[in-house]
């Protein structure tokens, strides 16, 4: 069975705030994995966003995370305007048959994310 999850992206500029659905790997370690592959594209923690969208073809856009009632998992990037940008990760999940996010993890780094989510060796 496929997880579903919605990935939200803010704090970007050129992007009002983005909202993406993907079908399957939502789990955390899927999102690791997911993270990982756009980071490697990534010039740098502004241009994450592109990469990403430029690594996962199949992401779908929606107007607004309401819109995938079936998703599990729920993340949302944030870059954070500091003296050297940073990314940030934050998680919720949604138990099956419910109506509420409840937090799964973070907010952190994003390469915390990776290194806690992604087994070691598969982010390289």
């Amino acid at each position: 069975m496929a997880t579903r999850a919605v990935f939200s992206f803010t704090g970007f500029a050129g992007f009002p705030d983005c909202h993406l659905y993907l079908h399957h790997d939502g789990y955390p370690a899927g999102a690791a994995w997911r993270f990982a592959e756009a980071q490697r594209e990534a010039a740098d923690a502004s241009s994450f966003l592109t990469a990403f969208l430029r690594t996962q073809h199949q992401a779908e856009p929606l107007a607004s995370p309401e819109e995938a009632a079936d998703a599990e998992y729920r993340y949302r990037v944030q870059l954070v305007p500091d003296a050297g940008p940073r990314l940030q990760v934050q998680c919720w999940r949604r138990i099956p048959g419910g109506d509420s996010w409840n937090p799964r993890c973070g907010p952190m780094s994003l390469a915390t994310f990776i290194r806690r989510f992604l087994p070691d060796g598969l982010s390289d």
